[in-house]
């Protein structure tokens, strides 16, 4: 019996520990899935809120030319403000840490800049570097398919 509470003794610590051991790797791995969730949660977000914004404004989601024959068009100001805003649902989507490491995510985002690449070689966003460098590099590489073609 002495043995048995001698074992008893030193093992119980052991098995305490263990346990909590256990514990910490469940709690850290829920964390870090929690983490994973609300980043995507975030992106997601902003893109339905671009999607809403392109839904709203259909004769700006594939882009839009200023009408030459006015001397300032009305409608390209508003086209500048509809560019802008989308530019901030990406620069959402993009600081999701990791998110441009997934390429349908780039390959998105590339795909929808595309349609305004006239506009951002005629406002030159890229020279006056106006947004953030990833967003940036995304446009470069847009308007250089552009000129490509």
């Amino acid at each position: 019996m002495d043995t048995l509470v001698k074992l008893a003794t030193i093992a119980s610590p052991l098995i305490s520990g263990g346990v909590a051991i256990w514990a910490i790797l469940v709690a850290k791995k829920t964390i870090n899935e929690n983490k994973e969730i609300a980043k995507k949660s975030i992106a997601d977000t902003a893109y339905q809120a671009y999607l809403q914004l392109a839904m709203e404004n259909p004769k700006f989601s594939k882009g839009y030319r200023a009408d030459s024959r006015l001397e300032r068009d009305p409608v390209y100001d508003q086209y500048v403000w509809y560019v802008a805003r989308m530019i901030f649902c990406f620069e959402q989507i993009i600081e999701v840490e990791g998110n441009l490491k997934d390429s349908s995510w780039e390959n998105t985002l590339k795909k929808h800049l595309k349609f305004h690449s006239e506009h951002f070689k005629k406002t030159k966003v890229v020279e006056e570097a106006l947004y953030i460098a990833s967003i940036l590099e995304l446009i470069k590489c847009t308007v250089k398919q552009e000129l490509s073609l």
